[in-house]
């Protein structure tokens, strides 16, 4: 779902030859690796924000098992913001924007330079595990999708409707990790905490954060995952007019539009930060809301990372896969996305009467959803 629909064959063919591959390299599983045993753990996630801090269970588990080694992680340049601060990662690398054979064999260069003991793909790429693979590292667990596990020691097979963060967690059981939970981390700098509350507004009022935008990740767009603009606007006055709530706008460049055209179509007032905060200070000011609420992306997961109460739309992806995890959030989405399948390629978008539309869901359940998340973080905050 990360990759643009005309790369499919390329990925078929990919795929066929990393099978071939696989059962001629497929090696005999060894004994558990142990703590005292590996120093070096390299983990493999290449794209995108919400999907490396969907893994940040991985790592923390990871980190239990062997509490003696540093944990590199390998990720695109657009993903790294997710780690800043991580208390279990010591390094992060980066992974190619453009992948080529000459990119490639670069990485592995200096991968095998490291030495690396345990190598930790989290991501169903073959490329991937045979990046494990080509840089001898001796150890290698990741996914093995559809039979195409290249070289993996420890392989963990996805099954129909799994949450990705339980994927992730399956791959690092394979090495004896325990389970440590399932919630997302992210770790807010306090002098940036501190400071993010000088640009919201004065009240006393909850804080509502909304973000309108996102669905763009590099090499794959999908309009198809935003709720309407105007669909925001009409949450953003119920909010206002029913629970006196301060509601700021926040999202990257990119968003500009569609902040623009919510903040047309409200009738309340509303604070506009879009395009004005960097990652770490888009944690601070989203971890001193009282609720978020935004489409299925990277900074829904990010929310639910600091513990702010979260609602995230739905459409037409499925929530069961990728809705952020926590004590307190909560998803708004056609009922038969629930029961998408996990081979249904999205990447193009679908119709607007298809069931799984994101204009299925209204103002009117998203406001529901507010309500009930402000008044559990309420109940949780009493003495």
């Amino acid at each position: 779902m990360r990759e643009p629909p005309a790369r499919s064959r390329r990925e078929q063919i990919v795929g066929l030859a990393a099978r071939g591959i696989d059962l001629l390299a497929r090696p005999v599983y060894g004994p558990m690796p142990q703590p005292d045993a590996v120093r070096r753990i390299l983990v493999v996630k290449p794209c995108c924000l919400g999907d490396l801090l969907m893994a940040t269970p991985a790592l923390r588990a990871l980190k239990r098992r062997f509490p003696g080694a540093t944990i590199d992680v390998l990720t695109g340049p657009w993903s790294a913001p997710a780690l800043v601060g991580n208390p279990h990662v010591c390094r992060v690398l980066a992974y190619p924007i453009r992948t080529s054979p000459r990119s490639l064999l670069a990485l592995v260069r200096d991968l095998r330079a490291t030495r690396y003991d345990l190598g930790v793909g989290l991501d169903r790429s073959p490329i991937v595990n045979a990046l494990l693979w080509r840089a001898r590292i001796p150890e290698r667990a990741g996914i093995d999708n559809q039979g195409r596990g290249v070289g993996l020691t420890r392989r963990a097979v996805p099954q129909s409707g799994q949450h990705e963060t339980d994927l992730f967690l399956e791959v690092v059981r394979g090495v004896g990790a325990p389970d440590v939970g399932r919630d997302p981390e992210y770790v807010v700098d306090a002098a940036r905490r501190d400071s993010a509350g000088e640009l919201l507004p004065a009240g006393g009022g909850p804080l509502v954060i909304i973000h309108p935008g996102g669905a763009v990740n590099p090499g794959a767009t999908m309009p198809s995952k935003r709720w309407a603009a105007e669909s925001f606007a009409a949450l953003a006055d119920l909010a206002t007019r029913d629970l006196g709530a301060r509601t700021v706008l926040v999202g990257a460049e990119s968003d500009r539009e569609v902040v623009e055209q919510v903040r047309r179509a409200a009738t309340s007032p509303l604070s506009d930060l879009c395009g004005q905060l960097d990652f770490p200070t888009l944690a601070a000011v989203v971890s001193l809301a009282n609720v978020y609420v935004g489409n299925d992306s990277g900074t829904g997961h990010l929310a639910a990372a600091v513990g702010t109460p979260t609602v995230t739309i739905f459409g037409p992806t499925s929530p069961r896969r990728y809705r952020p995890l926590g004590a307190n959030s909560r998803v708004c989405a056609p009922p038969a996305s629930w029961a998408l399948s996990d081979h249904v390629d999205l990447r193009a978008g679908r119709p607007g009467s298809d069931a799984t539309d994101i204009a299925r869901v209204t103002p009117g359940e998203v406001f529901h959803a507010v309500r009930e998340a402000l008044a559990a973080s309420a109940v949780g905050r009493m003495p």
